[in-house]
């Protein structure tokens, strides 16, 4: 039955984006983050939703110029598309060609739909449409994950959709921290009480959910998102009061053995997962070390062969290399690392520019103060539980890369600049009010004389 439901939906929503390209995109995010066939049993499990639903989204985007625009070349995609073209290099040059070639054709799909992105996303209206589509689809499952949680008391691991690419535990805790600024900048948008209210909510189960997965990384990068939020969010005051009190209640509902697990962050001479986590980091310097240009390629760690000639003494051969830096260094060495780092420090610098701009310009395009703002926080984020894990190539991080160019591109049209003689508003601090005019009679007093009390105020 959810198979044919599943189906029917798709049936009835497909041809829409032959018409309109973005409704075939945000099908293709609805597929790829929310996984809905996951939900399912039967033919639609299996079925290649995900690549139909880009195709139709290319065929549509190429049938309608006047649904899209230029790839906005800001430096972020220009950093982007370089290294694209580097790791294109480096995977003709990689020592285990196969496994290489089958991750590189991955991670081509999803930079295709990045740029997919960049040319569809044209305005606000679409911007929000994406950002909601992010919210929704990852948002279903931070809060079944944190119901699920409450209801069992704490005593299982939270884990992704299955057969997902954020199906491991640690994996789904940083793809929540990611998500988590985006539900607040959503929750700063709308208006109406109940929908803020859960909003949330929905914020409160998902942090329920990373501390869930039992991944010590994803609660290193909860506190770190969490001080972060804080610090960038708008009407912090609530944040401040809500989030001690959160911490609290939830730590006096975690069973002991989480809290054994979570003790053995300050004891990882002793942990043989850290251990490993170390053993492959050494791999991959050695590994860049002797090839310092192009690295050994994509999936270069699992080559028992490379593990003998660069893994320190007695490591176990074939393990992941567990951090986006040092995986990115084992596999594209120095200069693939180098256009990594750049790209996040590039989006990061370019999300406060737009951040200083919109708020130094009229109030109409206060709101993408508001999104640079939290997207900073999920790039701080994604770095934080990141150097943990072995996820340099996500969907997510390059389709927030596109937005940044997008935001970027949309700060320049509401005609925004930035004006450096007025100081940046502080986050809650409400705007002047606006001052009626008045007639130079008013203004000094009647007879000449300057009326202190008409001196400007705010």
């Amino acid at each position: 039955m959810r198979s044919l439901a599943l189906l029917l939906f798709v049936a009835g929503t497909l041809p829409m984006a032959f018409v309109r390209p973005i409704i075939g995109l945000l099908l293709w995010m609805m597929f790829s983050y929310l996984n809905p066939h996951r939900l399912t049993w039967g033919f639609a499990v299996d079925f290649p939703w995900v690549f139909i639903t880009a195709g139709a989204t290319l065929v549509a985007l190429l049938a309608h110029p006047g649904e899209r625009q230029a790839p906005p070349m800001k430096p972020i995609v220009v950093l982007m598309t370089l290294f694209l073209g580097w790791i294109t290099l480096s995977t003709f040059q990689a020592t285990v060609p196969d496994a290489a070639f089958t991750r590189y054709e991955q991670f081509l799909k999803m930079m295709t739909m990045a740029y997919v992105t960049l040319m569809l996303v044209i305005d606000r209206q679409r911007l929000d449409w994406v950002i909601w589509t992010i919210v929704a689809s990852f948002g279903f499952w931070g809060f079944k994950g944190g119901l699920f949680t409450l209801l069992t008391g704490g005593n299982y691991h939270v884990m992704g959709p299955e057969s997902s690419f954020f199906t491991d535990n640690n994996i789904f805790a940083l793809i929540m921290c990611m998500t988590l600024p985006l539900m607040r900048y959503v929750q700063l948008q709308v208006q109406h009480r109940w929908l803020r209210l859960g909003l949330w909510l929905l914020m409160g189960l998902t942090a329920v959910s990373i501390v869930g997965t039992y991944s010590r990384g994803g609660l290193l990068a909860l506190a770190v998102t969490a001080t972060m939020l804080i610090w960038k969010s708008r009407r912090r005051a609530m944040l401040i009061l809500v989030a001690p009190v959160a911490a609290l209640a939830l730590a006096s509902f975690m069973p002991p053995q989480y809290f054994h697990r979570m003790h053995t962050i300050d004891k990882y001479h002793q942990d043989a997962s850290a251990q490993g986590r170390i053993e492959s980091w050494k791999f991959a310097t050695h590994v860049a070390l002797a090839h310092p240009l192009v690295g050994g390629g994509m999936e270069v760690w699992s080559s028992h062969d490379m593990w003998r000639r660069y893994g320190p003494e007695g490591a176990v051969p074939g393990r992941a290399i567990h951090s986006i830096f040092f995986e990115v260094l084992g596999e594209q060495g120095f200069v693939g690392l180098g256009l990594f780092l750049a790209s996040l420090l590039a989006g990061y610098l370019g999300l406060g520019r737009v951040r200083r701009r919109a708020r130094a310009g009229p109030t109409e395009a206060w709101w993408l103060a508001d999104l640079a703002s939290m997207m900073q926080v999920s790039l701080i984020a994604y770095i934080a539980a990141g150097a943990l894990l072995p996820m340099p190539y996500i969907d997510l991080l390059y389709q927030l890369f596109a937005l940044i160019a997008v935001m970027q591109l949309l700060t320049e049209k509401v005609g925004v600049s930035e004006v450096l003689a007025q100081p940046e508003s502080t986050p809650g601090r409400r705007p002047p009010r606006p001052r009626r005019p008045r007639t130079p009679k008013q203004r000094h007093g009647g007879d000449g004389v300057r009326n202190t009390q008409d001196l400007p105020h705010w």
